[in-house]
């Protein structure tokens, strides 16, 4: 596979014989590069010319793979590395792209796989020259207008852009509440697709046993109760775009199927036999790093590859500042002109008060209050407007205390000794009689996190959705806490 132009492509490993294989490869499918064996060297490379595509391995004499990753990012931000390890090396791979890797090559190399993922990295990297030619350019604007104007924020507007016009898979990572739906239907207004539908699925709130039917559909009679054909969202999304939230909370079968269809672009309805063409886009997203689910088992390495052709990593509120005041300026003007009332402002303090609140329920978190306060002030919201938002984050600070939460009734005893009496006491009254020291912790660990999400129920009039969003897990973890130690 050819590239469509050439490019300049820096190689770093120690061993030359894997320097020469990968430059011949690359060479051969009409690209430039330069060579190095050390650290130093590519450090040196480096300064004299910004090249379109690094890769590094991660084991290089001093300085080692992971000094000159971080060399490389502070010299050329926007520079895509792929970090070359060894079969072995998943957990430095991990931890090379949460650095700042754009995606790792294991060794023995596949010479396919290698041309593919340079392919697309540079195809990725050309895709930021276009970005102000794009047709849509106002599109765009009106995109980061809703966003936020920080440095973070601009630069998922660029990956956007450069992603939107590809049919490219992609990987919304963040936090919850920090707008990756959003993200999701914005790549799908700006693509090829926009005509078509958008179908998001949250796996996380979706059992085991219903995952597959949502997905793939049913025919009639498959089951009890199935008393007509229905079709699932990869037949509703045809065409267009579909989001899968929370993915990395899909049972190992459901991702099975899905990685099947990826490969296939056919799907087969519950108690079908006929196969069913498929065109759809898929966009993921998950709140924790899918390659740590990989690691744990959790997650099939071969549909993250699926998967893992671009990523956007989006960093919660109170890392972007600059967005916070922007974002309750928008949400007020928005407020505002539902309840067809005058523009509320906000004094000086109370400024200084939504710049320094934690905002663990991020954005999501941001638009609640800003509508609450709305509703309450009168001219120029004031810091006693806000006294809810202090107050409920004291409740949940004072409720969520182990020591309350575990065994109330020490609350006389004296503050230091709360905590340990507490466990002691949770422990003693268990019979752990043939157990290991790991078997014992996991069981309690399961009781304390019951517990507390009870606790919080209790605040929330057991709502929870909201038990959930308070404790910055999803609804689906949530609910099997609770089930675990019935």
């Amino acid at each position: 596979m050819k590239p469509n132009s050439s490019g300049h492509i820096l190689i770093i490993d120690d061993n030359k014989d894997i320097c020469d294989l990968l430059a011949h490869l690359l060479e051969h499918a009409g690209y430039k590069t330069q060579q190095g064996y050390d650290g130093n060297t590519a450090i040196n490379l480096l300064s004299q010319c910004e090249p379109d595509l690094l890769l590094l391995d991660s084991v290089i004499p001093e300085p080692n793979g992971m000094a000159v990753l971080a060399k490389a990012h502070s010299m050329y931000p926007q520079l895509p590395i792929i970090i070359v390890t060894g079969t072995a090396g998943i957990l430095s791979a991990v931890c090379a792209i949460k650095a700042g890797a754009w995606d790792y090559l294991p060794k023995p190399f596949d010479n396919n796989r290698v041309l593919e993922l340079v392919n697309r990295a540079v195809q990725t990297r050309g895709g930021k020259k276009e970005i102000d030619s794009l047709p849509n350019r106002d599109l765009y604007a009106r995109i980061g207008e809703s966003m936020g104007r920080s440095p973070e924020t601009q630069q998922i507007l660029k990956d956007i852009a450069r992603v939107a016009h590809t049919d490219f898979s992609v990987i919304i990572q963040g936090e919850t509440g920090t707008g990756k739906e959003m993200i999701a239907r914005n790549i799908h207004l700006s693509s090829k697709r926009a005509a078509a539908n958008f179908i998001p699925i949250d796996c996380g709130a979706i059992s085991d046993s219903l995952i597959e039917n949502e997905l793939f559909g049913h025919e009639k009679g498959s089951f009890t109760g199935a008393d007509n054909v229905s079709i699932g969202k990869f037949e509703a999304a045809n065409g267009g775009t579909l989001f899968l939230d929370e993915v990395a909370n899909m049972s190992l079968s459901a991702q099975s199927k899905l990685l099947r269809v990826l490969q296939e672009h056919v799907i087969y309805r519950l108690g079908g036999v006929k196969a069913i063409p498929v065109n759809v886009r898929i966009l993921a997203a998950s709140n924790e790093y899918l390659l740590d689910a990989v690691v744990k088992g959790k997650f099939r390495e071969d549909l993250y590859y699926r998967l893992n052709e671009y990523v956007i990593h989006l960093q919660p509120l109170r890392e972007r500042p600059e967005d916070i005041i922007y974002l309750a300026n928008l949400f007020m003007k928005e407020v505002c002109a539902e309840l067809s009332m005058e523009l509320l402002t906000f004094s000086s303090e109370v400024k200084k008060l939504l710049l320094n609140h934690k905002w663990t329920g991020n954005v999501r978190e941001l638009r609640a209050v800003i509508r609450r306060v709305a509703l309450i002030s009168h001219e120029e919201v004031t810091v006693e407007d806000l006294n809810f938002l202090f107050a409920c984050h004291h409740s949940k600070s004072s409720n969520l205390s182990l020591c309350q939460v575990v065994n109330p009734e020490e609350t006389t005893r004296p503050k230091e000794d709360n905590t340990s009496l507490s466990c002691l006491n949770c422990i003693a009254h268990g019979d752990y009689k043939g157990l290991s020291l790991k078997e014992i912790h996991r069981i309690n660990n399961a009781k304390v996190d019951k517990l507390i999400i009870q606790s919080v129920l209790k605040e929330t009039g057991n709502n929870k959705a909201e038990a959930a969003r308070r404790l910055n897990i999803d609804y689906k973890s949530l609910c099997s806490k609770l089930k675990e130690t019935t």
